[in-house]
């Protein structure tokens, strides 16, 4: 067996041999996550537009190009910074984007926003000191008429 060959089956069983395939994964996603983004060309629809995907893609690639700039930077966007990105300019638009969004930067805010504020939550300390002697004191009036 030559070279060429032993290293060519080396590299298939990377994937197929359940020892290695996952650190193999991981290995190549964050090596591809981390390369240069590239410029894509405009992805067009059947009426000729531009389809928002590609608006999308450009506006997440020149934003975060923006940002480099101003850091003082001068390497090219990363394929994970313009997932992210585009992640969250979709979620402008797209509610399970949105939610992916909350989840990965705020935990459980969804259920919070979702649940409103309560009628006793607004009232200060003092406020519910006094109802609450209040109510004791018509629980014990209460009491004292049977």
């Amino acid at each position: 067996m030559d070279k060429d060959r032993r290293e060519e089956l080396e590299y298939k069983s990377l994937y197929t041999d359940e020892r290695y395939a996952k650190k193999a994964i991981k290995q190549l996603l964050n090596t591809s996550l981390q390369s240069d983004a590239a410029v894509l060309p405009d992805f067009i629809d059947a009426h000729g537009n531009t389809t928002p995907q590609s608006e999308i893609y450009r506006t997440a690639y020149s934003n975060i190009q923006a940002r480099l700039e101003a850091e003082g930077k001068s390497r090219k966007p990363q394929k994970a910074e313009i997932l992210i990105e585009a992640a969250v300019i979709r979620a402008a638009f797209d509610n399970s984007a949105l939610n992916l969004v909350l989840e990965r930067t705020a935990g459980k805010v969804k259920e919070e926003i979702s649940i409103g504020v309560g009628q006793y939550e607004e009232l200060s300390d003092d406020e519910l000191t006094l109802l609450a002697e209040h109510r004791r004191k018509q629980i014990t009036t209460t009491d004292g008429d049977d």
